[in-house]
């Protein structure tokens, strides 16, 4: 899991938490979530901005690194 530093604006700590959750268990074999399935979820607008939350250039370098390595397990 990254260790994402807090910013005075960011993103929401408890959503990029939770969609961080959800694809470690699609890596580990839960089928839960493929990459075009985060891929969407991208362009729906994944995270609110709010204060004190995530840094957002480290969220979406994650989100890449995230999306090749759910495109490795298909």
């Amino acid at each position: 899991m990254p260790d994402f530093k807090v910013r005075f604006r960011g993103y929401n700590r408890w959503q990029v938490n939770e969609l961080e959750a959800r694809v470690e268990r699609s890596l580990a074999g839960s089928g839960e979530m493929t990459a075009d399935d985060l891929r969407a979820e991208m362009d729906n607008g994944l995270f609110e901005l709010v204060l004190r939350g995530y840094d957002r250039d480290e969220v979406h370098a994650a989100l890449q690194d995230w999306i090749q390595r759910l495109e490795r397990l298909s």
